[in-house]
């Protein structure tokens, strides 16, 4: 029975390792971009079966030994990867002028699900001055028609599928545009926002399709670089969010991140897991509200379900003073020729300049 219970753990050590391991691999196959999302459970299941192989280090020390080495290594890049999302606050701005803030509020309603009053409230708690809803049919079009009381200007596409996206605002829009990024099926909300100083900001919401392990993920990433390009070749400072079908540490995001100057204020602020609200030992943060420079992260909270398989995601930023037009981010080559490489096999038609 020992002996059983030691192959085991060798076993599911070894598989945890390769698990972590695996994901460092630059491919777009979805299979292995999949085992990027769950590096908490996987790096706490590393620890557990480390500890375990430490009953059988005399007995069997040269197995054992090898096992743990691995296990060490892979713990360390698990532990590498979350390093940023720990809770530390460093980046909290606890004084903002009310005519300077901004928050912005993410969810994802679920297809299906029809239990819209605690989300609508949630709203009206909270008082987000943008709301993005994803996953909007006809029937959610109306169940949230109580928002426009206090937010009356929207944009939205129905599109009878996963991918219809309702945008409102408490602030007027500048310029609203539905657009298909990188040439997808998925719409897109491109708009600027006029902020109670009278300042402009740009926006952005997508919602990439999810992940299937049979597929690749090129499309996900040319929407991801095809929205950084958006961001980069436009004036003023902006904003993306969405549920963008990917973790913040993901190589795609990282990229995408690097070519537009986009800051995720969740690091830290913690780990605020927004998927899955139905399986508590299955979450990681899916939704995201990126920033690029000129905003100061106020806070950052997950809400309580209403139904969906995600959580609605709160962000309120601070828009800092004497902040004026952004400066361009320094671009990788590298960076750059990737996202481009992407862009051209997945058919789109954006392309990112060196400047």
């Amino acid at each position: 029975m020992r002996s059983l219970v030691r192959y085991a753990i060798l076993v599911l050590a070894l598989a945890l390792s390769a698990a972590s391991l695996i994901p460092l691999v630059p491919t777009e196959w979805w299979w292995v971009r999949l085992l990027d999302f769950p590096r908490l459970p996987f790096a706490l299941g590393l620890l557990a079966v480390g500890l375990g192989l430490l009953f059988f280090l005399r007995e069997s020390p040269r197995s054992t030994t090898s096992t743990l080495a691995l296990v060490a290594v892979a713990l360390t890049v698990d532990a590498w990867v979350l390093r940023p999302y720990l809770p530390t606050g460093s980046l909290r701005v606890d004084a903002c002028p009310a005519e300077r803030r901004l928050s912005v509020m993410v969810a994802n309603v679920q297809l299906g699900n029809r239990k819209a009053r605690p989300l609508v409230d949630a709203v009206a708690r909270v008082e987000p001055d943008l709301f993005l809803a994803m996953e909007t049919d006809a029937w959610w079009d109306e169940a949230l028609k109580p928002v426009l009381a206090a937010m009356p200007h929207a944009l939205q596409r129905i599109t009878g599928s996963y991918y219809g996206i309702h945008l409102y605002f408490r602030l007027p829009l500048v310029n609203g545009s539905i657009r298909h990024l990188a040439g997808e099926d998925t719409p897109a909300i491109v708009t600027g926002v006029t902020l109670r100083t009278g300042e402009t900001v740009d926006f952005v919401g997508i919602h990439p399709k999810p992940p299937q392990a049979w597929q690749s993920a090129r499309g996900r990433d040319a929407q991801l670089y095809a929205a950084a390009d958006v961001l980069r070749t436009r004036v003023e400072p902006g904003i993306l969010a969405g549920d963008l079908n990917a973790t913040p540490w993901e190589i795609a995001v990282e990229r995408m991140a690097r070519l537009s100057g986009l800051i995720d204020p969740r690091q830290g602020y913690g780990y605020v897991a927004t998927w899955n609200a139905d399986v508590w030992w299955m979450r990681w943060p899916l939704d995201h509200v990126f920033h690029e420079g000129g905003f100061a992260t106020v806070s950052v909270e997950r809400l309580d379900a209403f139904g969906s398989d995600h959580f609605p995601y709160l962000v309120r930023l601070c828009r800092q003073a004497g902040e004026g037009a952004k400066a361009p981010p320094e671009r990788d080559a590298d960076d750059i020729a990737t996202a481009n490489a992407v862009l051209a096999a997945a058919g789109a038609t954006e392309r990112l300049g060196s400047r």
